[in-house]
C-alpha cells in the first residue's frame, strides 16, 4: 500500500476546504466602503520665461530626434542600394 500516505492526505485537504467553506460569511456593500479624504490638488506654476525655455528645448530636442531619423534612414536606403547595385549579373 504505497499510496495509502498520498490519499490520506487528499482527504485531509478536502475535509479542510469543506470547513474553510463553511466559515464564510455574507459581507455587504457596507463592508467595503470607506471615506476618503479629498486632498486640494497643487499644480506647478511657471513663469513666462520659464514657460519659453522650456518650449525652445523640446523643439530642439525633436529636431534633432527628426535630423537622426533622416539621417538612419537615408543611410538604410544607401546601403540597400549598393547591395542591389552590387548583386545585379
Amino acid at each position: 500500500m504505497s499510496g495509502a500516505g498520498h490519499m490520506l492526505y487528499a482527504i485531509k485537504t478536502l475535509k479542510a476546504n469543506r470547513e474553510l467553506l463553511k466559515k464564510r460569511t455574507l459581507r455587504n456593500k457596507k463592508d467595503y466602503k470607506r471615506k476618503v479624504e479629498r486632498k486640494k490638488l497643487i499644480f506647478k506654476t511657471a513663469t513666462p520665461e520659464q514657460m519659453i525655455a522650456t518650449k525652445r528645448k523640446i523643439k530642439t530636442y525633436k529636431q534633432e530626434e527628426f535630423r537622426i531619423t533622416m539621417i538612419a534612414l537615408i543611410v538604410t536606403i544607401l546601403i540597400l542600394f549598393l547591395l542591389f547595385w552590387t548583386m545585379k549579373p
